[in-house]
């Protein structure tokens, strides 16, 4: 394994009121789990997408850092090894990984277009210089393979040429809820997938380590939100609005390593136009169930929380805030299809 990169778990924010506690991680595990984290329905998710990385980028972590499993099981029936093959298998296993992590390697470089189009992709940079060096050298190690493909006259979208090199990723996920003790029954397990049994056991350890913020009723939790924003935002809401934004970055930097107020606010306006509301549930504010918020504003909190996401008007509904032509572009012209979706109930 990479000695940059680790299965890891930081609490990023931790409230409790009134015996309810709320807590949020970072949490970087191999990205090929990440289907099995995504299906606990009572915790908020949130993480980079890989049509959002850059190839070249995604192209140097693979490169210098892949994930290669932790252990590799001897195969048997069944969702679970019983034993790991042996350290002569293990090692043979490793290389044979590491040749399909190159393979993949060079399979994106040729769908993004190859080097002339990463060069103008990343304006330059010289750390796509370097990715460029790397991968021809890989390109003549397996002269067999790249005599097999066929140069593109344009690149492809990255949201495809980056898929081939997802089981090789690492992946950092910004996760919140106040309902962990399924999660850790299941995923901290002999059961589970080894790599998701030490993600349970991170996540564990770090909030074992936590001391939760008491917060009074009007008081909110608020990721990636520190001192400095606050001196200089008050409004409570607007700091839910530029934690949201840094909740779907993962990060309390812009994509330029920048801290910018301006840039979280025009990011997170753009995430509500175009519909994207889930990184709106990760701040909260404490639930007087008597006020002007009475009724399900917990989302999938517990009824002591109000999640942001849900003071947001027609957040469950996105068809309601499009227009429908933009509804029939998406369905290709078909407007029957437009009509049966805008008959049924929201």
């Amino acid at each position: 394994m990479s000695n940059r990169v680790n299965i890891s778990a930081n609490v990023v924010a931790d409230s409790v009121h009134d015996r309810s506690r709320l807590t949020t991680f970072e949490v970087t595990f191999p990205r090929f789990i990440l289907a099995e984290f995504n299906t606990h329905r009572m915790l908020s998710r949130n993480s980079a997408s890989s049509r959002a990385i850059p190839v070249w980028k995604r192209l140097s972590d693979i490169v210098l850092y892949p994930f290669i499993p932790l252990q590799f099981g001897k195969n048997k029936a069944g969702m679970q090894s019983a034993e790991d093959i042996s350290q002569e298998d293990t090692d043979a296993a490793c290389t044979n990984w590491l040749v399909g992590r190159d393979v993949a390697v060079i399979q994106a470089f040729m769908l993004a277009g190859g080097e002339n189009q990463i060069m103008k992709d990343s304006k330059g940079d010289v750390r796509a210089v370097t990715v460029c060096d790397a991968v021809k050298q890989l390109m003549a190690q397996y002269s067999d393979v790249v005599g097999k493909m066929i140069p593109l006259n344009a690149g492809v979208h990255k949201q495809h040429a980056n898929r081939v090199l997802e089981p090789y990723a690492w992946h950092t996920v910004i996760v919140t809820g106040t309902h962990w003790r399924n999660f850790y029954g299941l995923r901290a397990s002999t059961m589970a997938q080894p790599e998701i049994d030490s993600v349970a056991i991170e996540m564990a350890r770090a909030h074992s380590a936590s001391i939760p913020e008491v917060l009074e009723h009007g008081e909110w939790h608020l990721p990636y939100v520190f001192p400095e924003d606050k001196q200089e935002i008050e409004n409570n809401k607007t700091l839910a609005r530029i934690s949201s934004a840094r909740c779907a970055r993962v990060s309390y930097l812009t994509h330029d390593g920048k801290r910018s107020i301006d840039a979280d606010l025009k990011m997170v306006d753009g995430l509500q136009s175009n519909g994207h509301v889930s990184p709106f549930e990760h701040p909260a504010t404490t639930h007087d169930t008597t006020g002007a918020y009475f009724g399900n504003f917990n989302g999938n909190f517990s009824p002591k929380w109000m999640q942001y996401r849900k003071m947001l008007e027609n957040e469950h509904d996105f068809t309601k805030l499009t227009p429908t032509d933009s509804l029939l572009l998406g369905m290709k012209g078909d407007q029957k299809l437009v009509d049966f979706v805008l008959s049924l109930p929201d």
